[in-house]
């Protein structure tokens, strides 16, 4: 027969030092206690891999977690690959931390079949990088105005840009819907690749974020010639805003930030919560911010999911495609 309520009620007065010591257990807080997997659901040399690169050294340099933590670069697919694997091996493993990005948001609204950030629990973003059109320094054109007018003398899609996965390739989106010009995308696994295409020549462009191309930037093997946001850099003054040169273009950012697998319990979440804000807050951290011309954006835990759902509306209504 069924327990009743009254009877279920009448055996938990009865255990009143059961339930306490029950509360007392689940409140007792996680900490790792084996080796850690980083899965980096791309291309080593790429602006997610840099990312994940210094928050590891940090994270080990400050002795925040009690257990080494072992990178695992798993490119392909737009973050699907990496992503698939945490599906296939990793669901509900606190022993887990993923790098997700736009990119992981962005695939699966191009292709529904791809499994994602839907795959993680969002933990915590740590920055924020602005979008800039880059081409090689001998290049003939000195500002994105002189690009698009080039391109709109040429057949469609005679320019090409490489790009390091779906968020570069929505930005040219952005960029080819603000000039009316048709641009041709080729897509590689990282920033990485899609920088050694541009400066051996194989294109003629990059959309990315100025941490993949600050080297070059500053030796002038590339050229950055317009930003999609309000105002310039300070740290690059000489870079006119898309708006200033009459391209009326959205400003377009790449969120980056960590996760871990869907179906983690929340003390873990909390604890890997806990070891983001910390990293964010080192002098470290904060000088790769400043270096790499980003902004730090600490969004933690539920506050990064609605974050998330503004994300995806707006992605959506750049491509066109309604939920």
């Amino acid at each position: 027969m069924m327990p009743t309520r009254r009877s279920l009620l009448k055996t938990a007065a009865a255990l009143p030092l059961a339930t306490g010591t029950f509360a007392a257990f689940a409140q007792t807080p996680w900490v790792p206690t084996r080796e850690v997997e980083f899965v980096v659901p791309f291309a080593v040399g790429g602006g997610a891999d840099l990312l994940a690169r210094i928050v590891h050294k940090i994270i080990q340099d400050e002795k925040l977690v009690p257990v080494p933590i072992a990178l695992n670069n798993r490119p392909g697919g737009g973050g699907a690959t990496g992503l698939g694997y945490v599906t296939a091996r990793k669901i509900g493993d606190p022993h887990t931390i993923i790098l997700v990005n736009g990119t992981t948001q962005i695939t699966p609204i191009l292709n529904p079949a791809a499994k994602t950030l839907s795959e993680v629990r969002p933990v915590m973003n740590v920055m924020l990088d602005d979008f800039v059109l880059f081409v090689r320094g001998d290049a003939p054109w000195k500002n994105a105005a002189e690009f698009v007018a080039d391109a709109k003398t040429k057949p469609p899609k005679s320019l090409a840009f490489a790009t390091g996965g779906t968020t570069d390739i929505m930005a040219i989106t952005v960029f080819a819907k603000a000039t009316g010009a048709e641009y041709n995308a080729l897509n590689f696994n990282s920033g990485g690749e899609a920088l050694t295409q541009l400066l051996g020549g194989h294109v003629q462009a990059c959309m990315g974020n100025p941490l993949e191309f600050m080297g070059h930037l500053q030796s002038k093997a590339v050229r950055a010639l317009g930003v999609f946001r309000d105002n310039r850099f300070a740290a690059l003054p000489d870079v006119p805003t898309m708006k200033e040169q009459g391209i009326a273009a959205p400003n377009f950012q790449m969120w980056r930030g960590m996760a871990v697998p869907r179906g983690t319990a929340d003390a873990p979440s909390l604890y890997w919560e806990g070891v983001f804000a910390k990293v964010v807050a080192t002098p470290a951290f904060k000088a790769y911010i400043a270096e790499n011309i980003a902004s730090e954006a600490p969004i933690p835990g539920a506050a990064f999911e609605r974050f998330l759902a503004d994300q995806e509306k707006l992605y959506r209504e750049l491509l066109g495609k309604p939920a």
